[in-house]
């Protein structure tokens, strides 16, 4: 059997004279009321959660399109400043090249066109190979990534960095040695005896001249061709007064029948120093400077020196 729907009743008492009412409602009324009420409550809730989601994501929504402008923005410029660094890189590239072969370090077929001047000193490696591989970089093509971009350009600027740095201790070594190397003339007069193989002036026999004999009057200063210390100022029999000065990297220089000096034993002097000057002591004829160039102690052709 079916249970019976029951009934409830409600009586409203508003005061003592007035009528009561009395309100009946099913139990079946009430019971589709309070699931109506919790459907509602429902809805509202999902609509309160809906609305505070998509609030939610809207502001988030904005926060991202604002930080993907930044970053494009961002992303721009370092695109810019990546291919800024590389064109720059390529040029510095091209400069180290250059600086390469102005320093004997590389070969000049390394460019098509370069400037002409003079050869590079001896003894300074020009080991093409061990140079550019040492030294050589290359800058990679785009690739599109440009974190991979910046990366490479960190690299090469490193890289490049180095390599300068080496051409700049390699160049500063040849200064020194540039300032080191018999260059320019001694003293000024007409060139006598020369280097090589002669007739005596004194013994009338073929000997060997060891030097270049300068003529020029008695008293003219004699200078220095280049930097160094002074290993001998004293009076020996051939040369007369004699100077000899030791310039390092092999080469020491003399210059005999001096009529007196300027300089000591030991003294440093530098290119263009007066050292003494010009005289007719020891086995000479008449006033004249003898001037000698030796490299680890051989004799060698002092003209092929003197580029003034």
């Amino acid at each position: 059997m079916r249970a019976k729907n029951k009934s409830y009743s409600i009586i409203i008492v508003s005061d003592a004279t007035s009528t009561n009412k009395e309100l009946v409602l099913s139990s079946k009324f009430i019971r589709n009321s309070l699931i109506a009420v919790v459907l509602l409550v429902a809805l509202f809730g999902f609509v309160i959660f809906d609305y505070l989601t998509i609030s939610i994501d809207k502001q988030k929504m904005g926060h991202l399109v604002v930080e993907n402008e930044r970053q494009t923005k961002v992303i721009t410029e370092l695109t810019k400043n990546v291919e800024s660094t590389q064109r720059s890189l390529s040029k510095m590239e091209n400069f180290k090249k250059r600086i390469l072969i102005a320093a004997g370090l590389t070969s000049p077929s390394a460019l098509k066109e370069i400037g002409t001047g003079g050869g590079p000193i001896a003894d300074i490696s020009t080991d093409v190979e061990l140079v550019e591989r040492n030294l050589d970089m290359k800058i990679p093509k785009r690739k599109g990534d440009i974190l991979e971009e910046s990366r490479n350009s960190s690299l090469n600027a490193k890289k490049m960095e180095n390599a300068l740095q080496f051409v700049e201790n390699v160049i500063d070594k040849q200064k020194v040695r540039l300032a080191s190397t018999p260059s320019i003339w001694p003293t000024r007069g007409y060139l006598t005896n020369s280097f090589g193989r002669r007739i005596h002036p004194l013994t009338g026999k073929r000997s060997f001249h060891y030097g270049q004999d300068i003529a020029t009057q008695s008293g003219n200063k004699v200078i220095a061709p280049a930097n160094g210390v002074v290993l001998v100022a004293e009076y020996r029999d051939y040369y007369g007064n004699l100077i000899i000065i030791d310039h390092n990297y092999g080469y020491t220089t003399r210059y005999g029948h001096l009529t007196s000096f300027n300089v000591k034993e030991g003294d440093r002097i530098t290119r263009g120093q007066v050292i003494g000057f010009v005289g007719n002591t020891g086995r000479s004829t008449a006033p004249h400077l003898h001037y000698e160039v030796r490299f680890m102690g051989k004799a060698v052709n002092p003209m092929n020196f003197i580029i003034d």
